[in-house]
């Protein structure tokens, strides 16, 4: 036992046992206990092995593993519960079937127990495991199912969805389809006592404990177990063969007779009353003997609980109504339905169910069908008030808002009504009297509420209605065949009713000069649906579709109320067409005679109303029906209705037997041709209805036509959509459209909308909106890729549109024509877009090429404005890629990429153009080439044929090389043949030397030469040093800075120069000192500098680097005081102006400062013997004694000057750029400067400190600094700081040395305050950032953030502190090491770093791969100021930071590892193993190779292989060997030492020191010869004489290093210090640990 923490006792391998105490204690007392673990009244948590005979024998049949998991399945934490099950079900699908079997005996008790837990994870997880160990033991579980299947069972009824269906899967993998049955048969007893003690015996508080479980919890967990218990009844009954049902038929009963069980109907939680009416349904079903023989008590349960609407308790509710009225005949004589249920039923009804209309109404049907005349008497009132509730429903706040409950009630509507109608034909009084009242006062009413609710309309009402006439008239057929006059006259009865009542409902609605536009789309969607009432039943739902089209389509034509229509122009949308046959068959299967009659009545009222009142909404609607229902007999009604008939030239084309073409061309062009007519959709439609009455022939004539009548653009478009609307009347049509009448009606329009300065810019309104749609979609429009008019009457129309936009290029201003080129590009964007293989046609080509030149010109040529040019560039590229896209293209001439390559060549050699013309015509050609690869993929054969053309010859080469101006000697030539871009290049640099010179000079001609100079002939960039050291020799003052610039251009690349040239203008420049020294801007304010100014000095800044950097042989004793002293006047000047570095050319000026500053050193640093034997003879020591001292004397203190004018680093104009540049600057500094620096004095109050006031000042003033937001300075400060590290222990040693050796615990001594200050800050803020992040994981941080910053400085100063710790000597490290452990320091780091470091730590490799994997800790980290930000910086970086650690401080993180979780230590030792360990063991076994260090008397060797280091100590006759092993997991594991040769030891003495050097390696911060050195040390003393110290038998202490010096007055004997505060604290005694005297 004992505590949590204790370490098991050594051998103690088996864990505790209360079984095996069980067997002691009746073995030893001879009584065997009658109780195992704790009992309850109800249930009993019984151990894992019972208290038998044998206990221990079955305790070794269960693996180890296993007892560890059912062990943790006890535990009360949900998580360790929920790892253990999921472990659990592991370990059975990996482990052999035996060993799992051995769990067997034992799991039913913890699956009975955690297979009901509260939370629904485990259980889930409980029957995943249960199916994993079923699949493994298979028929082993046989003995062991009758204390299981109880629990099963209900598993499978579990409320939560996943973990019943987890049970399920497990049963069927248990038991097959087939066994099933049997294998419930066998436990159906067994299952029923679980079910019945739950369901009778068990509360909240006896399922749960009161003491563990919250009150919420155990009400939730027995109401689970309720719900899961009738279910589980349910289930049984369900898998139960029926001869087991009768055998369970008198346990159920006892079940039943319950008075508890019958409250479950009225329990408050609605789970449990859905599950009791479920468990109703299969009492009903399965046992119906129980169910007739439980009648008086079932049938009120069910019967009057229809009010129920709970969404759970609804469904099995009126389930069981239809099973009890099913099942049990004498079921109303137990309920009073009068009183009890019918007044339910109808406030159900009336409220549209409450919301539950799906789950309900359903229902209603049957359970009309089952209700006996006791319950319907008398049968017209009960009808009537069923139906008046009913429709009621319709109007309820649910119904009305949800489409889907509404299209419920209409259909258990209707179906109802057509149950009762058709079950009351009887030709009796009483029936007659209730199928007319269903006709005339619930059918016809329900359908005029509908023609008035858009959502019963778009609803299936309409569709069931017609269905319910059909029916009826296939049943008056069949009576008729059966010659049943009775019962035909009955039906026929009933269909004249209901034709007579809505023909006069119809009437009533048409027959109105302000008819009701929602009325009449009623109308029309109710005759559309039953004029295709042949569709079968089966398709109801896709006709319900269906007609929402048609009533979609039908509002979009029906005007408002306020008169105005629906939709203009083209805007109409069609409705499905319904093709018919112009025969009476077109009314489908509803061939009464009425119905024909209703349309025929309607249409006349529609054109009476037209004519007398000119009403358009009316007309509309006649659109609507003749679009149904065009008939001969239709078109005949319309036109008897008129008394004359004209007579004009139209009439005689056409056949005027045909009533359809009669009223099109009497009517409906008349009203076609009205001027002030805005809407024409309709009548359009009317027309093609019209025409689906006539042959192909007539079709074609009539559209003639009425082409030819001058109608309105917008007409003739919306006649030609409507043709195109289906392939049918596309093929009827097929003749006009491509007729010579339409294409030159066309080609007419399209020359009246191309005459430039005919028209103004207001001719482009609406109307001609209309025409250029027209022309747009008669080029766009195919059908099977064949065009929709003529080939002849396209190509015409393009070469118009094109010959239209050549004339815009020759017109001074454009203004006007914008609309009409902005319309040109629509069409041409559709046509290019729409048609395939457009530009096969050459008009095509022609006119895209027509668009590119447009794209391709300055506007100040084209006037067009930018998104008129941007519409044109889009179709341009999308020409292009219609064009590419033909699989059969080919450059050829005449087509548009050789005539646009032709044209772009001669714009280059012909044209004068500007820079911005010539930048226009590049992008132009750009985006075309971009076009073209984009689409030809890897095929670049198209692409080159454009280049070569694009490309000039050798002849015309040669023009443009003697067209150069007589400025430049030399051609600037540089020929890339076949690179389009070379060619743009070249001739923007001819264009630039051809017609602009060179001088004066400007910044454009300056930053394009700059460019072009590195791909120069090597004569080209002679030529331009020749020139600009001539001009800047004149002395030229607005020429300098461009020749200097020139001049340094050529030469930093690599261009020969002669040493005279380069002395001159180095003379010149000097000159400048004594004649221009304004120019230089020494002692300057440079914020009142000119730009011009700055960037001069900057010129002559980046010349003098280059000097030293290249020719520094040239330089004199003059020259070389010139440079060094410039440099530190600018120096002076930019410490002088740092609250100017806000401007950016300040900023430059600083960094090419500081950039002079960086070349000098590296030239006095790393120079060559001979370069430093031809210097002057002072120079060496005037720059170590002077320059460096006023170098550094003024940039140590401008960073923080920096941050000090600018403490934003967020800001835009934070100069980071300067402190980079001052940072790769300040890496120079020398040791010496650091340690005598003149910074201004900085101390801390209290600060406790031994260093001198100039290094103290230096810390505290850099160390803030790695806090800073600005990643180069705190590389910077590393780098600075880094050097000073080594030399801070000594002071720490002088001061130390003084102290004396008191009675105290292990001394410690504080690293650098300032350094561990910061340490401090940035341990909160990285436990803040990093709290959220487990060890293992990597922690995301977002780059260069706040928490960057902070992690990066946080890393850095630890850098900083392994540095100095390394450096201290033995002695100190240990005092070091003793205040990072006491201040948890290094603890902190080490979580840290565990949260940094990548789980793999691999080192992004850009070179070739090699066999040896490169990590993070097999590379050196490289921070550099000036390198660019890498996301593996900070993760590299704390990998190093981690190595430095085990490497300097081993013990220390021994230590840390061994304490902390296991969890943790494992992830640490996995990760240290895998990639340090490796690398540090060969590091250490390098280093002993390596070793310089001798020792007297002990030789020291290694042995890389076996990770082995051998020391050998040898004094007189004496011979020691030692061998030190390193573990695998160094430097986490203790070090080994093992036993070698010894002479002349003793076995006790030898034992002392293998301990000691044990102890030593093992806590000691420091490398492996350290550790052997204070070994050999401490042995060296003990030959010397020296006694061991009696607490910890070693002369030389291990931490602190120090001899044994106080003696006990008594016995004599010497202790160190240290170990004496030790022994006095832990034994609170001050006694002598030998003599036990008192200590004093």
């Amino acid at each position: 036992m004992g505590g949590k923490n204790k370490q098991r006792t050594k051998g103690n391998v088996r864990p505790s046992s209360s079984g095996r105490a069980a067997e002691v204690l009746a073995r030893e007392g001879g009584v065997i206990p009658g109780f195992v673990g704790f009992d309850s009244t109800v249930t009993s948590e019984l151990s894992y092995v019972p208290a038998v005979h044998g206990a221990e024998d079955i305790d070794n049949l269960v693996d180890a593993d296993f007892r560890l998991v059912l062990r943790k399945l006890s535990k009360r934490d949900v998580v360790t519960r929920l790892k253990a099950v999921q472990d659990f079900g592991s370990m059975c699908q990996e482990r052999d079937a035996e060993e799992v079997k051995g769990v067997l005996p034992y799991w039913p008790r913890i699956y009975c127990k955690i297979s009901m837990d509260h939370d629904r994870r485990i259980r889930e997880a409980t029957q995943q495991a249960f199916e994993q160990l079923v699949l493994k033991v298979r028929r082993s579980l046989a003995p062991f199912l009758k204390s299981l299947m109880g629990h099963w069972i209900l598993s499978q009824c579990d409320t939560y969805t996943p973990a019943a269906s987890a049970a399920c899967q497990a049963f069927q993998a248990a038991f097959s389809p087939t066994k099933q049955p049997e294998a419930l048969s066998f436990c159906k007893d067994e299952i029923l006592t679980v079910l019945q003690d739950i369901l009778l015996k068990e509360t909240a508080d006896t399922l749960s404990d009161p003491q563990s479980v919250t009150q919420e919890e155990r009400e939730a967990k027995y109401v689970r177990m309720l719900t899961s218990s009738l279910l589980g009844v349910k289930r049984l009954l369900s898998l139960l063969l029926q001869d087991d049902r009768v055998a369970l038929e008198q346990r159920l009963a006892d079940l039943v007779n319950s008075g508890k069980f019958w409250k479950y109907s009225k329990h408050k939680t609605p789970q449990v009353r859905g599950a009791f009416f479920e468990m109703m349904c299969a009492l009903c079903e399965f046992t119906p003997g129980l169910a007739q023989a439980e009648a008086a008590r079932l049938c009120p349960a069910v019967l009057l609980s229809i009010d129920d609407t709970d969404p759970v308790v609804l469904p099995p509710v009126w389930e069981a109504v239809l099973h009890v009225v099913t099942m049990i005949p004498d079921c109303w004589v137990h309920v009073n339905s009068k009183k009890g249920f019918l007044p339910k039923l109808w406030s159900l009804l009336k409220e549209g169910g409450k919301g539950m209309a799906k789950s309900l109404h359903p229902n209603l049907m049957p359970l009309l069908s089952k209700l006996p005349s006791q319950v319907t008497d008398p049968a017209l009132d009960f009808y009537t008030t069923f139906f008046t509730s009913f429709v009621q429903g319709l109007s309820s706040e649910r119904a009305a808002m949800s489409p889907s409950e509404s299209a419920v009630i209409v259909t258990s509507v209707v179906e109802c009504l057509r149950y009762c109608i058709l079950h009351n034909t009887e030709n009796e009084e009483h029936q007659k009297k209730i199928s007319s009242m269903l006709i005339s006062q619930q059918l016809l009413p329900l359908v005029e509420k509908a023609l008035g609710n858009p959502l019963l309309q778009n609803g299936p009402l309409f569709l069931l209605v017609t269905r319910l006439l059909v029916s009826l008239e296939k049943r008056v057929c069949l009576h008729k065949e059966d010659e049943d006059s009775n019962r035909k006259d009955v039906f026929q009865g009933l269909l004249t009713d209901f034709w007579e009542g809505l023909g006069l409902l119809f009437v009533r609605y048409v027959d109105n000069e302000e008819a009701d536009p929602q009325a009449l789309e009623g109308i029309a969607s109710l005759l559309q649906v039953n004029s295709d009432s042949h569709i079968v039943p089966t398709e109801i739902f896709k006709l319900t579709q269906r007609v929402q089209q048609i009533n979609k389509a039908v509002r979009a034509i029906l005007p408002e109320d306020n008169g105005k229509t629906g939709v203009e122009g083209d805007g109409v949308e069609k409705p499905v067409q319904t093709v018919s046959l112009v025969n009476e068959k077109a009314f489908g299967s509803l061939q009464t005679q009425h119905f024909e009659d209703v349309v025929c009545q309607l249409a006349q009222l529609c054109l009476v109303h037209v004519n007398e009142k000119n009403s358009e909404r009316h007309l509309i609607f006649l659109s609507l029906l003749l679009r149904s229902f065009h008939t001969p007999r239709v078109f005949s009604t319309l036109v008897e209705l008129d008394d004359k008939i004209s007579k004009d030239s139209g009439k005689d084309e056409v056949n005027m037997k045909n009533p359809a073409l009669e009223f099109l061309l009497e009517r409906v062009l008349v009203w076609l041709a009205e001027k002030d007519r805005s809407d024409t959709g309709h009548l359009v439609e009317m027309v093609f209805s019209s025409l689906l009455c006539c042959s192909k022939q007539e079709a074609t004539r009539i559209l003639n036509y009425i082409t030819t009548m001058n109608l309105q653009w917008g007409i003739i478009l919306q006649i030609i959509q409507r043709a195109c609307a289906d392939p049918d009347t596309l093929q009827n049509c097929n003749d006009w459209l491509k007729g010579a009448v339409l294409g030159e009606k066309l080609l007419g329009l399209t020359e009246e909308l191309c005459k430039v300065g005919h028209c103004s810019p207001s001719s482009t309104s609406s109307t001609s909106s209309h025409s250029w749609t027209l022309i747009s979609l008669v080029l766009s429009q195919h059908h099977n890729n064949v065009p929709l008019i003529g080939e002849v009457y396209m190509e015409k129309i393009l070469e118009k549109l094109h010959a239209t936009l050549s004339e815009t290029k020759s017109l001074s201003d454009a203004g006007n024509m914008e609309p009409l080129i902005s319309f040109i590009c629509d069409v041409a964007s559709t046509f290019f877009s729409s048609v395939q293989d457009c530009l096969v046609l050459l008009s095509a080509e022609e006119l895209l090429l027509t668009v590119f030149q447009l794209t391709a010109q300055d506007q100040k040529h084209t006037h067009l404005s930018d998104s008129l040019l941007d519409k044109l560039r889009k179709v341009c590229l999308t020409g292009v890629q219609s064009l590419i896209q033909h699989s059969d293209y080919e450059v050829k001439e005449g087509g548009f990429l050789h005539s646009a390559a032709i044209w772009v060549k001669n714009q280059l050699l012909t044209v004068c153009l500007d820079i911005k013309s010539l930048q226009v015509l590049v992008l132009a050609v750009q985006s075309v080439v971009e076009t073209i690869i984009s689409v030809c993929n890897q095929d670049f054969s198209i692409l080159f044929e454009f280049f070569t053309l694009l490309m000039p010859g050798q002849t015309e080469w040669t023009r443009i090389r003697g067209a150069l101006p007589p400025q430049v000697s030399k051609p600037i030539y540089y020929p890339i043949r076949h690179v389009m871009w070379s060619l743009l290049t070249v001739s923007y640099i001819l264009k630039i030397v051809c017609f602009i010179s060179l001088f004066p000079a400007c910044q454009s001609k300056l930053s394009t030469l700059q460019v072009l100079c590195p791909i120069m002939t090597k004569e080209d960039r002679e030529t331009l040093v020749t020139l600009a050291t001539q001009i800047m020799i004149l002395c030229c003052v607005t020429d300098v800075y461009w020749c200097l610039t020139v001049l340094l251009c050529c030469l930093k690349a690599s261009t020969q120069v002669e040493e005279e040239i380069v002395q001159a203008v180095l003379a010149t420049v000097m000159e400048w000192r004594n004649s221009k020294e304004d120019w230089f801007l020494f002692s300057s304010d440079l914020s009142k500098a000119t730009v011009e100014q700055l960037n001069l000095t900057v010129e002559i800044m980046r010349f003098l680097s280059w000097l030293v950097t290249h020719s520094s042989t040239l330089l004199g004793t003059n020259q070389w005081d010139f440079v060094l002293c410039s440099m530190l006047a600018w120096l002076e000047t930019a410490s002088e102006n740092v609250s100017s570095l806000w401007n950016p050319w300040v900023q430059l000026f600083v960094c090419e400062n500081t950039t002079l500053i960086v070349k000098l050193n590296q030239f006095f640093t790393s120079s060559s013997p001979d370069v430093v034997e031809n210097l002057p003879s002072e120079l060496t020591g005037e720059w170590t004694d002077f320059f460096v001292e006023g170098i550094y004397n003024l940039l140590l203190p401008l960073p923080v000057k920096i941050i000090d004018a600018f403490n934003e680093p967020d800001d835009p104009v934070f100069p980071l750029v300067v402190l980079q540049s001052v940072g790769m600057a300040l890496k120079y500094v020398p040791v010496q400067q650091l340690n005598q620096n003149s910074l201004p004095p900085r101390f801390i109050a209290d600060q406790k400190t031994n260093l001198p006031e100039p290094l103290q000042t230096l810390l505290n003033t850099f160390c803030p600094l790695l806090l800073f937001k600005a990643r180069p300075l705190q590389i910077a400060v590393y780098h600075l700081l880094e050097k000073v590290m080594p030399q801070l222990p000594e002071c720490d040693g002088e001061g130390d040395s003084n102290k004396s050796d008191d009675d105290r615990d292990e001394p410690c001594l504080s690293p650098p305050a300032s350094l561990m200050a910061i340490l401090s800050t940035c341990e909160e803020l990285c436990d803040s950032i990093l709290a959220g992040v487990q060890v293992g994981e990597l922690a995301v941080v977002q780059p260069l953030s706040v928490e960057y910053s902070c992690i990066l400085g946080y890393l850095l100063a630890w850098k900083l502190l392994l540095t100095f710790f390394k450096s201290s000597p033995s002695h100190l490290r240990a005092h070091y090491a003793q205040y990072l452990k006491r201040s948890c320091s290094l603890n902190k780091l080490l979580l840290h770093l565990f949260k940094l470091m990548p789980e793999n730590p691999a080192y992004p490799s850009h070179g070739s791969e090699t066999k040896e994997t490169k990590t993070f800790f097999t590379e050196s980290l490289s921070l550099a100021v000036d390198s660019m930000y890498a996301p593996s910086t900070l993760p590299h970086l704390a990998c190093s930071v981690y190595y430095s650690t085990v490497q300097d401080l081993p013990a220390m993180v021994r230590l840390w590892w061994n304490s902390q979780e296991k969890r943790v230590s494992a992830a640490v030792e996995k990760f240290t193993i895998k990639y340090v360990s490796p690398v540090l063991s060969a590091e250490e076994i390098s280093s002993v190779h390596s070793s310089t260090q001798m020792f007297d008397s002990m030789t020291v060797k290694a042995r890389s292989a076996a990770r082995e280091v051998i020391a050998t100590y040898s004094v007189d006759d004496i011979f020691i060997e030692l061998v030190i092993q390193l573990p695998q997991n160094y430097p986490l594991g203790s070090i080994a030492v093992e036993s070698g040769r010894r002479v002349g030891v003793a076995v006790q003495q030898w034992r002392n020191w293998m301990l000691q050097l044990s102890t030593y390696l093992t806590h000691q911060n420091g490398s492996i010869m350290e550790g052997l050195a204070l070994w050999k040390n401490n042995v060296d003393k003990r030959f010397e004489g020296i006694e061991d110290c009696m607490i910890c038998f070693s002369v030389i202490h291990g931490s602190n290093y120090s001899l044994p010096k106080k003696a006990c007055r008594t016995c004599k004997k010497k202790f160190h210090s240290a170990c004496l505060y030790k022994w006095f604290t832990s034994s609170n005694k001050s006694t002598c640990p030998l003599c036990r005297e008192t200590f004093f």
